[in-house]
């Protein structure tokens, strides 16, 4: 395996397992060590001063790194880059910006200093943008190849069937939403976490994936 090849597969394996533990890390922390309610949205965790407060934009803040990183310095193609670069700059927005919170008392809020209500608007637009390009990021760009399909090796097509199947199912995840604004879903249901969860769980996998992880080639001279 090539140095690069090597440091792109472990920038998406930091980036797979990031993304997996945001939610369950945040979640852990705010209920069984602080004893505060269910969150509304993995967000929510930042916006509990001086006790969870950190966890989320130390995550975010290594995503968008990562990539960053990967962005400029080991993405395939055009779109490749330009999709993670649309991540980067996401995670970033959402994390210098914090959610519509009942635990926020300041009006101004954020990096910026934006009122409280323009803070959440920026935060879930960033939010939705970021989980949309990791959405086509795998759909599309992990499904790429140097070879033709009939000179993949097995693993290879194993693996693409995978990113179509962790694709789609980010894609569903996303959709939840439709359902629940058309009321199909219970009001209290905590749609805003479970859609990030969902969304971020199936896109780390398949980075892991992408990463080598697991259903590594034999022969790994292509993609």
């Amino acid at each position: 395996m090539s140095v690069r090849r090597g440091f792109r597969h472990f920038q998406l394996k930091c980036l797979g397992i990031i993304s997996i533990v945001i939610a369950p890390l945040t979640l852990f922390v705010t209920m069984f060590i602080h004893d505060l309610p269910f969150l509304q949205s993995i967000s929510e965790s930042a916006t509990i001063a001086n006790k969870v407060a950190p966890i989320l934009p130390y995550c975010l803040g290594a995503l968008s790194l990562f990539a960053l990183s990967y962005a400029i310095t080991l993405a395939y193609d055009r779109l490749d880059r330009i999709l993670t670069l649309i991540i980067f700059a996401g995670f970033t927005v959402v994390a210098m910006q914090m959610c519509v919170s009942p635990y926020v008392t300041s009006y101004n809020v954020g990096v910026l200093g934006l009122s409280q209500h323009s803070s959440g608007i920026i935060h879930n637009i960033a939010a939705i943008i970021s989980f949309a390009a990791m959405t086509l990021w795998v759909l599309i760009c992990f499904n790429k190849s140097n070879l033709p399909v009939n000179k993949q090796t097995p693993q290879k097509q194993l693996r693409n069937k995978l990113y179509t199947l962790l694709g789609l199912c980010m894609t569903a995840s996303l959709s939840l939403f439709i359902f629940y604004h058309a009321g199909i879903l219970p009001v209290a249901f905590p749609i805003v976490f479970v859609v990030e969860t969902l969304v971020l769980t199936f896109g780390g996998t398949a980075c892991l994936l992408k990463g080598g992880m697991f259903l590594k080639d034999k022969d790994e001279t292509h993609r």
